[in-house]
C-alpha cells in the first residue's frame, strides 16, 4: 500500500518565502525529505536525481571541472567508481563497460547520449507510475526537439554555439513508437499530434529564440508535472513533482533571476491553492 505524507505535503508551501530569498536548495530539500519518507519512496527520490549524476559522470570522464551537487554521488565516489562501478546503477555499469572497451553500443552517439539511452531504458521500466510516465515524457520531449532540430532553419537552432552542438542536438535516442515516427515521418508534426497532445505546443515553442524555447519547454514540463499529480493528494508523487519543480526553479535562478523568482512564486501559489484536505480526511 502506498504511503501518504499528510504533514510533509501540507507543509510544502512553507518553504517558499517572499521572492524566494530563503528558499532551500534542491539538495537541502531532498536531504530533509529523505528522512521523512519510507525506504521505498527514498529510492524514488534518488531516481529523479540520476540525470544530474549522468551529467557529472560524463564531466569526470571528459576531464571537465563542472559538477552538479544535485546528484546522488559525490565527485570522489563517481571518480573511484569508474574503476569499480559495483555501487552504481546497472545502466551506469553497462555504459562504463562499453566505454572502457571503446565500444559504442549505440553507433554514432556521443558518450552523453550513449549513457542517456541506457538510463532511459532502465528508468522507464520502473514499476512506479509517476517515474515511468515522467521519464517517458522527458524522453519523448527530448526526441521531438531533436527531430525538430534535424529540420533546421529555426531561430533557436541557428543560435546553438557550435556545429558540434547542432549535430548532437539532432540525435534521437531510444526506439519506442515516438522515436520511430520521428525517424521515419515527413509530416510537419511527425504524425505525433494524436499520440502526444503537446506536440503542437513544442512546434510553436521551437519558432522562438533559444532562451524562449528553453523557457517554453520548462513551462511544458511544469504543466506535465501538474497533470501527473492531479489525483495525488498526499502521496510521494506530490513530493517528487515538487522536487523536480524546485530543480527547474533553481536552474532559472542562475540563468535568469527574474524568471526564477516568478517560477518560485508560481510554485508557492500552486501549492497554497492545491493542498486542501480531501473530504475523506
Amino acid at each position: 500500500m502506498a504511503s501518504s505524507y499528510y504533514f510533509l505535503v501540507a507543509g510544502l508551501p512553507d518553504i517558499s518565502l517572499d521572492e524566494g530569498k530563503n528558499v532551500p536548495s534542491f539538495t537541502d530539500f531532498i536531504a530533509e525529505t529523505e528522512e521523512q519518507v519510507t525506504g521505498t519512496d527514498r529510492k524514488l527520490l534518488k531516481l529523479i536525481r540520476l540525470p544530474f549524476d549522468n551529467d557529472n559522470l560524463i564531466s569526470i570522464l571528459e576531464n571537465k571541472t563542472d559538477f552538479d551537487p544535485k546528484g546522488n554521488f559525490s565527485r570522489d565516489t563517481l571518480t573511484s567508481s569508474i574503476k569499480n562501478p559495483e555501487i552504481l546503477p546497472k545502466y551506469m555499469q553497462l555504459f562504463l563497460e562499453s566505454y572502457k572497451e571503446n565500444r559504442q553500443v549505440f553507433p554514432g552517439l556521443i558518450n552523453r547520449d550513449q549513457l542517456n539511452w541506457f538510463f532511459f531504458d532502465e528508468v522507464i521500466a520502473n514499476n512506479n507510475a509517476f517515474i515511468k510516465e515522467w521519464f517517458t515524457f522527458e524522453l519523448n520531449l527530448r526526441n521531438l526537439v531533436a527531430g525538430i532540430n534535424s529540420r533546421k532553419g529555426l531561430k533557436h537552432f541557428d543560435e546553438l554555439a557550435t556545429e558540434r552542438d547542432k549535430a548532437v542536438s539532432t540525435m534521437i535516442i531510444g526506439r519506442n513508437d515516438v522515436a520511430e515516427l520521428i525517424l521515419r515521418s515527413n509530416a510537419p508534426d511527425f504524425g505525433l499530434s494524436s499520440i502526444l497532445p503537446w506536440t503542437e505546443k513544442v512546434l510553436a515553442i521551437s519558432r522562438g529564440n533559444l532562451l524562449e524555447m528553453e523557457k517554453g519547454l520548462d513551462s511544458l514540463r511544469w504543466e506535465m508535472l501538474n497533470d501527473l499529480t492531479t489525483f495525488s493528494y498526499f502521496g510521494i508523487e506530490k513530493v517528487l513533482a515538487f522536487s523536480i519543480k524546485l530543480a527547474i526553479v533553481e536552474r532559472w535562478k542562475v540563468l535568469d533571476p527574474k524568471t526564477g523568482r516568478e517560477r518560485l512564486e508560481m510554485l508557492a501559489e500552486e501549492l497554497r491553492a492545491g493542498f486542501e484536505m480531501p473530504v475523506a480526511f
